[in-house]
């Protein structure tokens, strides 16, 4: 059954750590003027602060599973159970098998499969899906088949991991542990999100701090996770300050996946959306706009978009409902071209308004062409560096087991014929600094922003 739209990256790492990704005319409005507040072209640079001396266990020779570069995870279980030998019969793994392939090969966006052999790809794994001696091993047969494609976007899901998706996209985190949303860094796992009344909170943790050890183990060979009323030890470090230790007490704890928004100074408002796969995350970000446009006349807008996967369409059109409406682009497949036309939203006061786009190197799929068609309709200014070039949707196929096929199944292109998969978007103020690394105050994409919208 074929389910939804989607465009965003959903990876499975680490047992269950869970990447938050991964991705419906008129004449669209004359874009608002940049004069007087733009630049293009144009390099920023700010001394970035030095990091602070870490001594770290030396991680083993036990390889990290590969993930996309800073994003989203939350912690939310501590090992996959395997399931029982041959639970599935061969004629069940045969059905299973025959449908991901003829799904794909129907379905892909690309006829050529991306230069994969589809057909010899299909009697190389057979013989390994019927072979395989668990279900364990058969799911993962499937998983390596479908990542032969190598888009980034195409996946397969098994059951457990599907319902899992399915948790996510209501934007509640249910978890024992800490009570963090956290972004896998390099040296780190920064904190973007901290439950309220959780262990995090009450322990003073705070948003961009970066967790280096977890009991006394490089972060990406601990747990945040464990039993109700165990204990925890983490090497935090904050922006600017050296790493400490702090002890917390884990137990069970409920949030959710929320926009941050603020006014900042010259009646600027700042609008901070880590990801568009909560489902509702539009309402969301309209709900925190309508106030503060009734608390303030604004000068401007800042959308922060670092990091941010992508996720439902849905989501990216009640977003850009605000700032722009009318056709604005179209996704292609292989059976033609379908518009993206956006209806008008509720706030007129930011129609024509002066708006600020941040991107980093991890804002993909939707999140990508949110801020090019805010670029190219809205005449936003994109700050930043350019944006990950992963703009394909995909689509979802429930299989009879309970697990999930998602498949690349549509480009996108903008009005004027601008494909952005590999491209990315092109920013107009080049910010080159890793902002992860910078307290809020001294974030220098904020910085810059500010800049530009107040000369």
């Amino acid at each position: 059954m074929k389910k939804g739209r989607l465009g965003g990256l959903l990876w499975l790492v680490l047992g269950l750590v869970i990447i938050l990704s991964g991705c419906s005319g008129a004449v669209p409005p004359m874009a608002a003027s940049r004069q007087g507040w733009a630049a293009t072209a144009t390099v920023i640079t700010t001394r970035e602060p030095a990091a602070p001396t870490i001594v770290l266990p030396t991680p083993t020779d036990v390889p990290v599973p590969s993930r996309p570069p800073e994003q989203s995870v939350a912690v939310v279980g501590t090992a996959v159970a395997e399931l029982a030998p041959t639970a599935l019969s061969q004629v069940t793994r045969l059905e299973i098998f025959t449908e991901v392939w003829r799904l794909i090969h129907e379905y892909y966006l690309y006829d050529d499969f991306g230069g994969v052999e589809w057909l010899m790809i299909r009697d190389e794994f057979e013989p390994v899906i019927l072979a395989a001696p668990t279900d364990a091993a058969f799911y993962e047969a499937i998983t390596r088949m479908v990542a032969r494609l190598g888009d980034n976007h195409s996946r397969f899901v098994p059951p457990q991991a599907a319902r899992r998706e399915d948790a996510i996209t209501s934007g509640r985190e249910e978890q024992v542990g800490i009570g963090v949303i956290v972004l896998p860094l390099g040296d780190g796992l920064m904190i973007q999100h901290i439950f309220p009344d959780s262990p995090a909170l009450q322990s003073g943790l705070r948003p961009r701090d970066r967790i280096v050890a977890i009991d006394g183990a490089f972060f990406s060979h601990g747990d945040l996770e464990g039993p109700d009323g165990s204990q925890v030890r983490l090497a935090v470090v904050r922006p600017g300050e050296e790493s400490r230790d702090i002890l917390i007490t884990r137990r069970r704890v409920e949030g959710a996946i929320t926009p941050t928004a603020r006014l900042l100074p010259g009646g600027i408002a700042y609008v901070g959306i880590t990801t568009l796969w909560v489902s509702n995350m539009d309402q969301q970000v309209t709900a925190l706009l309508t106030e503060i446009v009734a608390a303030q006349e604004l000068r401007g807008v800042i959308l922060d978009l670092r990091s941010n996967p992508g996720g439902w369409r849905t989501v990216l059109a009640g977003i850009l409902s605000h700032f722009v409406s009318g056709e604005v682009g179209y996704f292609t497949n292989r059976q033609g071209d379908v518009p993206l036309v956006i209806e008008p939203g509720s706030l007129d006061a930011l129609r024509g308004m002066p708006l600020i786009v941040l991107v980093d190197r991890s804002t993909a799929s939707y999140a990508e062409l949110m801020a090019a068609i805010l670029q190219s309709h809205a005449g936003a200014v994109i700050v930043g560096v350019p944006t990950s070039g992963n703009t394909e949707t995909i689509y979802s196929y429930e299989l009879s087991d309970g697990s999930r096929l998602w498949i690349a199944q549509e480009g996108f292109e903008l009005l004027d014929g601008t494909d952005l998969e590999g491209v990315g978007v092109q920013p107009d103020v080049i910010v080159n600094e890793d902002w992860t690394r910078f307290r809020e105050e001294d974030d220098p994409g904020i910085l810059t922003a500010l800049r530009l919208l107040n000369p």
